[in-house]
């Protein structure tokens, strides 16, 4: 990751974000290529993450991320890291490790280094596996399996070859364009296999999400806020009418560099969810555009879809300077991917706050000293900004309404706000 400045070529008075949100809508169908490694370096700035994300049945959160990075300049070579965290509420216990790795070898889904290794096997339209094996340290070790079920196929926002992808510049063409940002999801996977911490093997089997994400220009300049939200029911505990339950949800504020009209003429929202249970998947895709209050209807509104992350109370966080959220809820509604009628689903984390172990924060993430060091070394000015991760995971209810039939969910939320600037 890297968060330093780069020019955007935007004009006064011309749109220079297009946001998916607008210009196409709905369930789109992934490809073997969506989820397959990019490794684009001969673009510029290229930021690629892979995530996994899984809760175990006593409620352990679990996510193991992948980040490969470029900064678009020749001498500093392209990075490979992985960052592994549990954490179990019980206990409030939590283990974290972040490595760099050598010897990368990418290969479509695959991916194989001198500390970990993932195998991908299956096809968009039959059963995805992803094997996880990796030796962070004598300490930690890993050998996790995410099963995506046939019934359950990911998805991105809209179809065809531009679904999902948000275009940053005048000129929304791939050559043209300053840059993009875009997200494929497989919201319901299983996990399995064992975790050792310690020489303690924990078991892994949980209800899992993976998110394959790609940043397509400098992180400073493509959002100033990141929502992002993972709601699952636990294992052996499926809701009665629905089964197992997923409700996932990401979101992106621009900066003051893109808008409707140009740089300075309002930030934009691009909020993007889905709903899925094991006896409907997916249930609903939700996308909409939170268009800035100056220019309410500056982009087209392709459908009536809720899909939202609202911060309430904010308070200033003392340690960071920035304002977080005293409670966060979120909500999705849309038309039914199949059949006909109308689903909406809200959640709320009552609770949110500033300070560890309060309210189910987990950790403020320092973004900056997470980056690797062989980019920190190759750049050389910092923009001003301080990009702080807010993680959160508790019990939380979704509140699903379907056929005129309010249905509530337990399960358990997990969900970051994030801060890149001012």
């Amino acid at each position: 990751m890297s968060w330093f400045s780069q020019s955007s070529s935007s004009a006064k008075d011309i749109s220079n974000f297009y946001p998916v949100t607008s210009y196409t809508s709905g369930f789109g169908e992934l490809t073997s290529a969506d989820t397959a490694w990019a490794n684009t370096s001969n673009k510029g700035f290229q930021t690629e993450t892979q995530i996994w994300y899984t809760i175990l049945e006593d409620g352990t959160w679990v996510m193991a991320q992948l980040i490969w990075s470029y900064v678009g300049v020749f001498l500093i070579p392209a990075t490979t890291q992985m960052t592994f965290k549990v954490y179990n509420p019980n206990t409030k216990n939590s283990t974290w490790r972040s490595i760099n790795a050598s010897g990368s070898k990418f290969d479509k889904q695959n991916l194989k280094t001198d500390q970990f290794e993932i195998k991908h096997s299956g096809s968009p339209t039959t059963e995805e596996t992803y094997h996880i094996t990796a030796n962070l340290d004598k300490n930690v070790q890993l050998d996790v399996t995410f099963t995506r079920p046939s019934e359950a196929p990911g998805f991105k926002y809209g179809q065809g070859s531009q679904g999902g992808i948000s275009t940053f510049g005048k000129d929304r063409e791939e050559s043209k364009r300053d840059g993009f940002v875009v997200h494929r999801f497989h919201p319901l996977a299983k996990s399995s296999g064992t975790i050792t911490i310690d020489g303690k093997p924990l078991d892994a089997s949980g209800e899992g999400m993976f998110v394959h994400a790609i940043q397509g220009m400098r992180p400073n300049l493509v959002a100033s806020r990141w929502n992002f939200a993972f709601f699952t029911t636990a294992p052996k505990a499926e809701d009665f009418k629905l089964g197992v339950v997923r409700a996932v949800q990401m979101e992106f504020e621009t900066t003051d560099d893109y808008g409707p009209k140009g740089a300075k003429s309002g930030r934009t929202k691009v909020n993007i969810g889905a709903i899925y249970t094991s006896k409907n998947s997916p249930l609903i895709v939700t996308g909409q555009t939170h268009a800035p209050a100056s220019a309410p209807d500056s982009y087209p509104r392709l459908n009536d879809d809720v899909s939202s992350a609202t911060h309430k109370s904010s308070i200033k966080d003392k340690e960071t300077g920035y304002l977080v959220p005293s409670s966060i809820e979120y909500e999705w509604a849309s038309n039914k991917v199949e059949g006909e009628g109308k689903v909406s689903a809200k959640v709320t984390q009552d609770t949110a706050g500033a300070i560890v172990g309060q309210g189910g924060l987990i950790e403020k993430v320092d973004v900056l000293a997470e980056i690797p060091y062989v980019i920190r070394k190759g750049l050389a000015a910092v923009t001003g900004t301080k990009p702080y991760i807010y993680q959160y995971h508790n019990q939380a209810i979704l509140n699903v309404e379907i056929d005129g039939e309010s249905i509530p969910v337990k399960g358990y939320l997990f969900n970051e706000a994030s801060f890149v600037s001012e």
